[in-house]
């Protein structure tokens, strides 16, 4: 019986020990920047998730999650927390840059800036979620969705592998790019460049500038409400349909149509390899 209760005994204290070093390998730290002026913010980790929220001008907040990847790596985690890789030099906010010994850790990020901000965001591995922060943003990761809402001045947004959601403020250009993964845009109001290596692509706005819509295999679908604008529509594989009278240009051919919708317009260029195309 002793022996038993020896055993557990020293089974409990090995579990504590493990939970002390679980602990200990994952951290907070918070920071709040007094900024004067528009704020120029980039944000970069390396694995981590990053998510922006607007709030008053004049500050800046951020709160990240360090964790370490594997064991052994506790004192780097402590180290990060205690010195966070934050710089400022009078607007100019740069949030985990300048640091390549974060081999085995991960860095989640929450910060608060101003909605007018200049903003550059990047992750190597994990989501971007951006809530209204940024006039002219890149948002970026190497693996990972992106959500994105209130962006204003145009934008952006571009992913290895991962969906993209995002929804204009303002006119302004607009970028998407994902190797694998659906694109959905609204509120488009300037040109367009989008683009999957593979999955749908939804687009709702308004064509003041050529469009650029591309996927290699899925589906297409575009709203531009009572905009004029000329079609030009390919599909290798899938059929092409227009809820909107299209005045046709060109022989008729079966998976290419060239018109004009409405009254003309910029060019909106759509293709897929395999899928149908829809215009609303």
């Amino acid at each position: 019986m002793k022996k038993r209760f020896a055993v557990l005994a020293a089974a409990t204290a090995l579990l504590g020990i493990a939970a002390l070093q679980a602990r200990a390998a994952e951290a907070t730290f918070n920071r709040d920047l007094t900024v004067n002026g528009r704020v120029d913010l980039t944000v970069a980790t390396g694995a981590g998730t990053i998510h922006l929220i607007p709030c008053a001008a004049g500050n800046v907040h951020i709160s990240a999650r360090v964790k370490s990847n594997r064991s052994g790596a506790d004192e780097k985690v402590e180290e990060i927390v205690a010195h966070p890789p934050i710089e400022q030099t009078g607007n100019i906010v740069r949030i985990g840059a300048h640091r390549d010994d974060l081999h085995n850790i991960s860095i989640d990020y929450e910060i608060q800036a101003p909605a007018d901000s200049f903003l550059n965001a990047s992750s190597g591995s994990g989501g971007v979620t951006d809530d209204g922060v940024g006039v002219g943003a890149k948002l970026s990761t190497g693996s990972g969705s992106i959500h994105a809402a209130g962006l204003q001045g145009g934008f952006t947004v571009d992913t290895g592998s991962g969906s993209i959601e995002a929804e204009a403020a303002g006119a302004g250009d607009v970028k998407a790019e994902t190797g694998s993964g659906s694109i959905d845009l609204k509120d488009v109001r300037g040109g367009l460049h989008a683009h999957t290596g593979s999955g749908g692509i939804k687009v709702a706005g308004t064509p003041s500038a050529p469009w650029r819509i591309g996927t290699g295999s899925g589906g297409v679908e575009i709203w531009t409400g009572n905009a004029g604008f000329m079609l030009d529509a390919e599909s290798g594989s899938g059929g092409i349909h227009s809820d909107r009278e299209i005045a046709m240009q060109g022989s008729l051919q079966k998976h290419r149509v060239v018109g004009k919708i409405g009254e003309g317009g910029a060019e909106v260029r759509v293709s897929t390899g395999s899928g149908g195309i829809r215009i609303h």
